[in-house]
């Protein structure tokens, strides 16, 4: 299956790509490597986006609505830009005044009316501006123009890559020129512009585009709304990491407040309905509150025993998240982790547990503890020994563990499956993401865990409750409790009931929830093979069993009472009609000869009639097929007269009929019977010109018991009888 992206999956790449360059920007040394490649990862966002400006201008149904929306995004932006980039970029726009420009360029090359001139004018106007006050000289109103009017993919790409390194090329030609002249104040060197290069990254990324519009969340304004709004959190950063004293409240408070809702987190999974994969929630919800905990004592420390026990109590608090994230995906994602990993991770972490506790004086994980009395609120200064290795080891191997699981998962896995695991992902993800924003200064030395704990709590609560993780049988039963017609139970894998309808009520009766079924008196029976069928008044349901299984880990199982009451009805009716005539309601010729045969090799005797109608033609000729019908009606009711044990007909076809006298041979009984048939015909039709409808018969005596003859044998039989009764005069019959 080819990989996909939608226009929201794209926009959020772009998103999350232009925080990366704009941190960097404003907490980083612009030549530092790690800078650097920032804004390399930077690079994605306005390719996509000046891709989607040239999408919307040719999907969009009220240009003028689409161009005031990003007017005003424009207009909005400003105060928020030069609040955080003010220093950076004078009196410059804003990326979305360039997509501005771009798109009054298409709308103007685009506009019928005006002459070629006109056009050229106005657009070289706009390339003017983009110039003067541009954020990005002419960049993205070139990338929108190849976008709309490449005519391929292919050509796109080509005008993109040619676009991109003239730019490149003209700063470093510009950048040369100015190192020998210094016309501007810029001291950029050569290599330091590179990056814009990284401009190209984002080309195997939108080529992955599928056309779709993706999820209506985040909204179509979330851009605008997000571009300015986290210009004001990045600067309120900058500003609060100029003087320490006055966050350290705000500092503690974030972990208090964090470790409150993390508590009222646990309080709403503790609620729900008892499960494993409730339980793994709960624990990592715990385990994080005592994280959190490790990190608010570290703040309230002074001394290097205080950090020492704030570390104990980190330390034990990461362990645990970890093995009970691993539970998790066991139990949401159906991946089957025997138990003595679990067992080697629990010993593992109470090994590491122990030697941290009780090798403080050897300095078996931290060689040196000291504190940094050059930071406001004083920070633990450590030196790491072989104790923390092992222990980052360890932590290591179960963050494999996890990947590993995800890779099953996205191979493997169902769709929910893999939707949970994408979110078990981001939640490994945001425990660890703190530590790489420390690293960038971003946060001006103050650890921000607390904020990852409750992102990662945040993403277990969502995937438990909202994807349905909380139990794979409870979301099954759920599901078909709501859409089902037919009776259905859900049992767990200790045979007790989880979920049962109310036309299970109706069916076996009261059942509690929680109740081991194996010794009830019907449940066990279905359980055990034994029924496969109830009939309750009028209906019939049919039971099946369905076992809860992903590979090799049974869930449970699903009972289903599938009311078949009208299929049975239909099949009998169908029946009905691949046997019988559609006429006279008789059996007809095929199925009469297999109920004959099996009678035969049953053994069982008896005398096989053949009777043909006389004068039926006339009949039909003279008074028309409705009453010839009429005529073939009367006859086969009085053959149905005869129940079938004693003597059961067809109609073989036209006015001819066959019946089977069952199980007696007797000369004088299959004469009465003859006669009785033909007296009572006999009185059928009679009319005025004189046209009488009578019958004649050829019987046949099948009982040599040690070669009974079949049924085509014994219409030959017949056949030759009958004829000889119509050779002697009509309405008689020959035995």
């Amino acid at each position: 299956m080819r990989l996909s992206l939608n226009r929201t999956q794209l926009k959020l790449i772009a998103i999350i790509s232009m925080v990366i360059d704009h941190v960097a920007w404003g907490f980083l040394d612009f030549y530092s490597p790690l800078g650097q490649f920032m804004h390399v990862l930077g690079r994605f966002t306005i390719p996509i986006m000046c891709f989607f400006v040239a999408e919307g201008f040719r999907r969009t149904h009220d240009l003028k609505q689409y161009i005031y929306r990003m007017a005003s995004a424009a207009v909005f932006t400003i105060i928020p830009f030069y609040l955080f980039f003010g220093h950076e970029y004078g009196y410059r726009q804003n990326i979305i005044f360039d997509y501005l420009l771009g798109l009054l360029m298409l709308t103007v090359l685009e506009k019928t009316g005006w002459n070629r001139a006109l056009k050229i004018l106005v657009v070289a106007a706009l390339f003017g501006v983009s110039i003067s006050v541009g954020g990005w000289i002419i960049t993205p109103s070139l990338f929108i123009l190849v976008f709309y009017y490449g005519r391929d993919w292919r050509q796109k790409v080509t005008w993109f890559i040619v676009c991109n390194v003239v730019t490149v090329a003209s700063i470093e030609i510009a950048i040369f020129i100015n190192s020998r002249f210094h016309i501007f104040d810029y001291e950029w060197t050569w290599w330091s512009m590179l990056y814009l290069l990284g401009f190209m990254l984002a080309l195997p990324v939108l080529s992955l585009y599928n056309g779709e519009k993706g999820s209506d969340r985040p909204g179509s304004k979330f851009f605008y709304i997000f571009y300015p709004a986290h210009f004001i959190v990045l600067w309120a950063i900058q500003k609060l990491t100029v003087g320490y004293e006055s966050v350290y409240g705000l500092y503690l408070g974030m972990h208090i407040l964090v470790i409150v809702v993390i508590v009222i987190m646990l309080e709403g999974v503790l609620r729900s309905q008892a499960s494993r994969g409730q339980n793994s929630v709960a624990i990592f919800l715990v385990s994080g509150a005592v994280y959190v905990c490790g990190f608010t004592l570290e703040i309230l420390a002074s001394t290097a025993d205080g950090y020492y026990l704030a570390c104990v109590v980190q330390y034990f608090g990461e362990y645990i998240m970890l093995i009970s994230i691993l539970l998790f995906i066991s139990e949401s994602c159906r991946v089957s982790t025997p138990r003595f990993v679990y067992l080697l991770h629990i010993v593992a972490a109470l090994g590491l547990m122990y030697a941290l506790v009780t090798t403080r004086e050897t300095g078996f994980f931290y060689s040196y503890i000291g504190v940094n009395e050059e930071h406001v609120i004083g920070r633990p200064e450590l030196v790491h020994s072989t104790g923390f290795m092992l222990s980052m080891a360890f932590m290591l191997i179960m963050c494999l563990e996890i990947v590993i699981c995800a890779i099953h998962v996205f191979i493997h896995g169902s769709r929910i499956e893999k939707r949970r695991m994408q979110f078990i992902l981001c939640a490994m993800i945001s425990c660890w993401m703190p530590y790489l924003v420390t690293m960038t200064g971003v946060t001006g030395g103050f650890e921000i865990p607390a904020v990852g704990m409750l992102a990662a709590g945040g993403f277990m609560y969502v995937c438990l409750f909202r994807y349905g993780a909380l139990d794979s049988v409870a979301l099954a039963s759920e599901n078909a409790l709501e859409k089902a017609h037919e009776g259905i139970m859900v049992l767990d894998d200790r045979y007790r009931v989880s979920f049962h309808n109310r036309i299970v009520d109706d069916i076996i009766g009261g059942l509690d929830h929680n109740t081991d079924v194996r010794n009830h008196e019907v449940v066990g029976r279905i359980l055990d093979g034994e029924i496969d069928r109830i009939n309750v008044s009028d209906r019939i349901y049919e039971v099946t069993l369905e076992e809860l299984k992903a590979g090799r880990l049974v869930q449970g199982t699903m009972i289903w009472f599938l009311d078949v009451t009208e299929h049975m009805e239909n099949l009998k009716n169908m029946q009905e009609l691949a046997h019988h005539d559609s006429l006279t309601g008789l059996y007809n010729r095929g199925y009469f000869k297999e109920i004959v045969d099996v009678d035969v090799r049953d053994g069982r005797r008896g005398c096989f009639l053949m009777m043909d109608m006389d004068n039926f033609k006339l009949v039909n000729d003279h008074y028309g097929h409705q009453r010839g019908d009429s005529v073939l009606i009367n006859l086969a009711s009085i053959l149905k007269d005869y129940p079938d044990d004693e003597l059961y007909a067809c109609r073989v076809g036209g006015d001819e009929f066959c019946a089977y006298i069952r199980d007696n041979t007797d000369k004088e009984y299959i004469t009465s019977v003859i006669d009785n048939i033909m007296n009572r015909f006999n009185h059928t039709f009679r009319s005025e010109d004189d046209i009488r409808c009578t019958i004649s018969i050829g019987a046949v005596i099948n009982d040599d018991a040690g070669a009974l003859m079949d049924c085509s044998t014994l219409y030959s039989h017949a056949d030759r009888k009958l004829y000889e009764a119509k050779e002697s005069g009509k309405n008689t019959y020959r035995l």
